[in-house]
């Protein structure tokens, strides 16, 4: 009797493992998402082709379906397929975070909702053993296996913000589209990226969620990031030098406020101690007590969000000082230089020929190995004093009316009639003042060529010569 109770038992435990075992049917839950674009040409930013986009999605509630940013800047249509059929639902976007790399879609057809089963979102990430990776391909779930390799702090794909991420290594080939990774019947996280060696890189789902309850708030404040650089100081004389005899601990800031984000009350030379009540090694490390030593760098992302105040100990002026430090929102268009420009077209002036466009990260990328190497100077130097942005003159349309200057490539603009230029709107109003019939446009000093000359009476005529003739659809983007 004892026996077969036992015998009983064990069969009614195996049978319910089983049964969570099959508790996730990815057919019910992963989707392939087909995104419809327009994409720019920078070099030529009159010009737009479209484009086509697959990737993968999951249902994580009613009306939520979760997937990454990735893809989506310049989309116009997004269809949905699901259970490998062949019928689309059109989608929509409930919201998107380009700097997080996470975006929330929705279909308002009610039978897509029908037989579908949405998942959980795993609270913490497991360091060490094996998950699955789940996709559409070929109107078939194709499944593999992966293994953790390790939990760090990381830049994402999308932006410059530092986060939790999860590194992993399996034979699935092409991955790095929000291919849903599982442990068990829990969502461990996406796919943001995919290297070398069977490597790729997967947004955690605590990361994930904490996206999500900021972006379901009405006033959500954004994502945060620290405005500052620091190097290690693994080096005792280092620290020995400004008078802190503490080793192994701490950081030494060299640059605050590089992206311009805010104010900030930490100084070049402070020796960072602790972050958020954690001590901080020589090496920019602090213990997690979920995930064991990780970079400083994320804790800009963890628990927080912008704006939020978080207490320093620093060293400074051979004394130990708490500061508040106000956590800045993570902007592109703060910087000299945005690293990004998502959803929306590139900015150009065309006048006389002479092709002006602002200077950012879209444009040093299109341009690869031929961007000239002073381009390169002023993405990694300082913020220069004074000055909101950079313009160039990025190309010259070759005509009689700007005949002598074909032979001028992506030079830093200066000033044009005496009028300083930071962004493409001064372009504009300087061109509306002539200076004795002229337009004097200045470079930087350090470019080849220091100025040009050209008619200011005849410019309007030339330009609509131009446009005609290169077949440029309008003269300026603003």
């Amino acid at each position: 009797m004892i026996k077969s109770s036992f015998t009983l038992a064990f069969l009614l435990i195996a049978g319910f493992g089983l049964a969570q075992a099959r508790a996730f049917d990815p057919e019910a839950s992963v989707v392939e998402i087909e995104i419809t674009k327009k994409a720019y040409d920078y070099r030529m930013p009159w010009v737009t082709r479209n484009e086509q986009t697959h990737k993968n999605g999951i249902l994580i509630g009613q009306n939520q379906i979760l997937t990454t940013a990735d893809g989506f800047s310049g989309q116009y249509l997004c269809r949905i397929t699901k259970g490998g059929e062949s019928r689309q639902y059109k989608a929509q976007i409930k919201w998107i975070d380009f700097y997080a790399n996470i975006a929330m879609l929705d279909v308002s057809e009610p039978s897509f909702w029908q037989n579908m089963d949405p998942v959980k979102l795993a609270v913490t990430i497991p360091q060490s053993g094996d998950l699955q990776i789940y996709r559409w391909r070929s109107g078939r779930i194709e499944e593999r296996a992966a293994e953790i390799i390790r939990l760090y702090n990381d830049t994402n794909k999308m932006s410059f913000l530092q986060h939790l991420k999860l590194s992993a290594s399996s034979e699935i080939t092409g991955a790095g589209w929000a291919e849903v990774v599982f442990d068990g019947a829990q969502l461990v996280g996406l796919t943001e990226s995919a290297g070398k060696d069977n490597r790729f890189n997967i947004l955690p789902a605590p990361f994930i969620a904490s996206v999500i309850e900021q972006n379901q708030n009405a006033d959500n404040p954004g994502l945060g990031n620290f405005d500052f650089r620091w190097m290690n100081a693994k080096n005792p004389a280092l620290l020995k030098s400004k008078g802190l005899n503490m080793p192994d601990r701490g950081v030494v800031v060299t640059e605050v406020g590089g992206r311009r984000l805010a104010d900030s009350n930490l100084k070049s030379g402070d020796v960072i101690l602790a972050i958020d009540g954690f001590e901080v090694d020589s090496e920019g490390k602090y213990l997690d007590p979920d995930y064991g030593r990780l970079s400083i760098s994320g804790l800009a992302t963890r628990a927080h969000s912008a704006k939020d105040i978080i207490s320093m100990t620093i060293w400074r002026d051979q004394a130990k000082q708490r500061i508040a430090y106000t956590l800045p929102r993570a902007q592109f268009s703060k910087s000299l230089i945005p690293s990004e420009r998502y959803d929306a077209p590139p900015h150009y002036l065309v006048a006389g020929g002479l092709l002006f466009q602002p200077l950012d990260g879209p444009l040093m990328r299109a341009l690869g190995k031929n961007k000239p190497i002073l381009l390169d100077y002023y993405s990694d130097r300082p913020p220069l004093e004074g000055r909101d942005g950079i313009v160039l003159l990025s190309t010259v349309l070759p005509d009689d009316y700007n005949r002598g200057y074909e032979d001028i490539y992506y030079a830093i603009v200066d000033q044009i009639n005496g009028q300083a230029i930071h962004k493409l709107e001064d372009v504009k109003s300087a061109l509306a003042k002539p200076q004795a019939g002229f337009h004097c446009i200045q470079f930087m000093p350090d470019e080849a060529t220091h100025q040009i000359v050209v008619d200011g009476t005849e410019m309007p005529n030339a330009t609509e010569r131009i446009l005609r003739h290169y077949r440029i659809p309008a003269a300026s983007s603003l």
